[in-house]
């Protein structure tokens, strides 16, 4: 599963920001993140997703 992880604030003198980093954020994959349903609700979208990735409808 992707879990967001915001910026934090860093005491860096080539890094400025005038809004606080508010909008720095990256996603992180965690293979054990959620129950073992989530995980297989996720793959059997992610399955759908890559059969159906040339249709156009």
């Amino acid at each position: 599963m992707w879990k967001i992880k915001f910026g934090k604030v860093v005491e860096d003198p080539y890094l400025f920001s005038t809004n606080n980093f508010l909008g720095r954020q990256i996603f992180e994959f965690d293979p054990d993140a959620g129950t073992p349903e989530e995980r297989a609700e996720v793959e059997e979208a992610r399955q759908n997703f890559y059969k159906n990735r040339f249709k156009l409808v």
